[in-house]
């Protein structure tokens, strides 16, 4: 369990820090007023925004399935063990 819990805090850090290096802080914190926006360039972010929420995505559904069979195994053990029925 302690082993999962510290994969699961290392590869939420390396998402969070991917994330927030994909995002586009142009726009965000210098927003220019008047002028537009090249279309090569937003698509280009827009890219690395996607891949950091497919990243995202993806590892949630593998941290879905390690948990599901870490509890599958823990109630195997646990059925097998007439003592943990007590």
């Amino acid at each position: 369990m302690k082993t999962l819990a510290a994969v699961r805090i290392v590869f939420f850090v390396l998402l969070l820090a991917y994330t927030l290096y994909a995002m586009p802080w142009s726009y965000v914190v210098l927003p220019k007023e008047g002028t537009s926006l090249a279309l090569p360039l937003v698509i280009a972010d827009v890219k690395a925004l996607a891949m950091a929420a497919w990243l995202a995505v993806a590892w949630i559904g593998i941290d879905a399935y390690l948990s599901f069979r870490l509890l599958h195994r823990e109630r195997a053990s646990a059925a097998r063990t007439p003592e943990a029925a007590k």
